[in-house]
């Protein structure tokens, strides 16, 4: 018996229905968790680094977002990134095998959840409704009382969310601190004769990591727990010394290389003979990585030059060997610099790459294009520092003063590359050609006071510093991490309309603004004829003109609200479009897809069977 079209009908729309209640089901029970992402920049994918922390935990670790919702219930912008970062939170736990706990957490005012957060260390923020705080962090905890935390999330650093998430994984899942092999020639860790003090640097260093001196002179391997080999202007180091570095960096070692062509640090009559056999020491890494640091050579700025004092009672001069790096000489889309404002240097040199270099540089500070390279003796042998400004010449060129060594780095000995077929351990290189930003002169000012030490920091050198060791340390999941892709993108297409419309209403507003002071000087003329002349009563012309003046004003005025009218219609027919190919035209593409490929099963089952398979 033949079922009528109609009935057909509705057995077709009553199976269909079926299928998307079952198939939202599946998704709901079986597909939890799958997702595909085709948004530009991959924002909700993680990255694979982060794939390997959460996937290796040795014991659980709990996070606590902490969002006070209802205080932020009139900023839709902030609640947007909550559900984000939640979204972010969730999507890392789902991979970390059952070790990672998620709590979202709203805390009330005056509750038990309020004064959890604050103990933590979060810090609230003011904006809320009828004057409210807002709290917006994230707390970790592990199972041995370790406690990370990130006091309040801001917008502006969205692009580094996943890699602070990830850092406070791999921090509450480390069960020591890690260890940083010390390679110097220069009194970073105090001590001595004198018995110096250790540079402030270095001793908020050791309250972070474990410190731990090597001999360049007798050094024979890096031992295998340590996680950065920090150099700082290392001489004479032993051809078993290079080689036992050059092996480190091939089995996936992390360095960070600090070398000045003149370390202020120590006494003028050594300094050019530190950076001399700093060059010695490092020429054959250097050379195999395809780097040039030339220690004669100072980078001098005289749009950066700090105002110094060589007189205690002079006036201080601008020194541009002493340069005040600013946010335009950082780089904004690298992790150790992105929240950084200022960095000091002193007599710093430049790196580059060599013309057949394999490897690339990825700068973290450099010059000002008002900046040029001259040679240490001209700088030692300047009494006055500002005279290194006359004849002074810049070429343009921005020179790099620190940088991420960047691709495969070449063995500089025979023997010391991988070995085959052993799992890839990329090595990591963070090179800066200046020492003096560690010295506390450039960034920081120490205060006694009731028997202790007060630090209070001028410029971020210190900050640069712990980062840069803090991103070497994490493994080389957490350095693999890059700035991830914002999550808000704006709609160009609209903000282009918007800007073309806005360019012609301010040529109106231009136009209106000059006509408006033409005709006020005219009235202004007008005005002092009558007083002159002894007229007190406006003549017909004067009247005219004003007249005039008047229905200009107001012609302008409605080619203004024309020009609005454009910018709105423009807008809204291609809201209209979108609208239009989302909701209409994107279901007939997907039906008409769908459509052509039954049809072409049917005809396919229809041909199979005419030839009798």
């Amino acid at each position: 018996m033949r079922l009528s079209r109609r009935l057909a009908a509705l057995i077709a729309l009553l199976t269909l229905a079926v299928l998307y209640v079952s198939l939202v089901l599946i998704d709901a029970r079986v597909l939890r968790g799958v997702q595909v992402d085709l948004t530009a920049g991959h924002v909700y994918t993680l990255a694979p680094g982060t794939l390997r922390i959460a996937g290796s935990l040795h014991e659980p670790v709990d996070l606590y977002l902490y969002f006070s919702r209802h205080a932020a219930r009139d900023l839709p912008q902030l609640r947007a990134y909550a559900q984000r970062v939640e979204l972010l939170l969730h999507d890392i736990a789902e991979h970390a095998h059952g070790r990672i706990r998620i709590r979202v957490i709203d805390p009330a005012p005056y509750s038990d959840a309020e004064e959890r957060a604050q103990a933590l260390g979060l810090t609230p923020a003011p904006g809320g409704v009828n004057g409210g705080r807002i709290f917006f962090g994230i707390a970790g905890t592990n199972t041995t009382d370790g406690v990370q935390v990130i006091p309040f999330l801001q917008r502006d650093k969205e692009s580094f969310l996943e890699y602070d998430v990830a850092r406070m994984i791999q921090q509450l899942d480390q069960r020591q601190r890690p260890v940083i092999g010390l390679i110097s020639s220069l009194p970073v860790q105090g001590g001595g004769a004198d018995a110096t003090p250790p540079w402030t640097a270095f001793r908020q260093l050791g309250q972070l990591f474990r410190v731990r001196p090597l001999d360049g002179a007798t050094l024979r391997a890096i031992p295998a727990d340590v996680k950065v080999l920090l150099l700082v202007q290392p001489a004479g180091l032993t051809p078993v010394a290079q080689r036992a570095i050059d092996r480190y960096v091939q089995q996936g070692g992390h360095v960070a290389l600090f070398m000045d062509p003149d370390p202020e640090s120590i006494a003028p009559a050594d300094a050019q003979a530190s950076a001399q056999a700093t060059a010695t020491a490092m020429a054959p890494l250097l050379t195999a990585w395809g780097i040039t640091w030339n220690p004669d050579r100072v980078v001098l700025d005289s749009s950066l030059a700090q105002a110094i004092s060589i007189d205690p009672a002079g006036a201080p001069v601008r020194d541009p060997a002493v340069l005040g790096l600013g946010r335009g000489e950082l780089n904004r889309d690298d992790v150790i610099t992105a929240g950084l404002s200022s960095i000091n240097v002193s007599t710093a040199g430049s790196l580059e790459l060599s013309e057949h270099a394999h490897t690339r540089l990825e700068p973290l500070l450099q010059s000002s294009g008002e900046s040029e390279q001259v040679p240490v003796a001209a700088v030692l042998a300047a009494g006055d520092p500002s005279t290194l400004l006359d004849g002074f010449q810049p070429g343009g060129e921005r020179y790099v003063i620190a940088a991420r060594l960047t691709g495969a780095l070449p063995a500089a000995f025979a023997g010391d590359a991988p070995v085959a077929n052993a799992p890839p351990r990329p090595g990591e290189v963070l090179l800066v050609a200046d020492t003096d930003l560690l010295s506390d002169r450039l960034w920081v000012q120490l205060m006694p006071l009731l028997g202790q030490t007060i630090t209070n920091p001028f410029a971020n050198n210190g900050d640069f510093f712990l980062n840069a060791m803090d991103n070497l340390a994490g493994s080389s999941a957490l350095i693999s991490i890059r700035g991830r892709a914002l999550a808000a993108r704006p709609f160009t297409r609209v903000e282009a309309l918007r800007r073309q419309a806005e360019a012609a209403f301010s040529a109106k507003q231009f136009e209106l603004q000059q006509q408006l002071n033409d005709t006020e000087r005219r009235l202004a003329d007008l005005e002092q004829a009558r007083n002159s002349g002894g007229t007190p009563m406006l003549t017909a012309a004067q009247r005219g003109e004003i007249a005039s003046f008047t229905r200009r004003r107001a012609e302008i005025r409605r080619q203004l609200r024309e020009v609005q009218r454009s910018l709105d219609a423009r807008i809204d027919r291609l809201g209209e479009r979108l609208k239009l190919i989302n909701i209409v035209l994107m279901p007939i593409l997907v039906s008409l897809f769908a459509m052509a490929w039954a049809l072409l099963r049917a005809w396919r089952r229809r041909r199979w069977r005419s030839e009798g398979r």
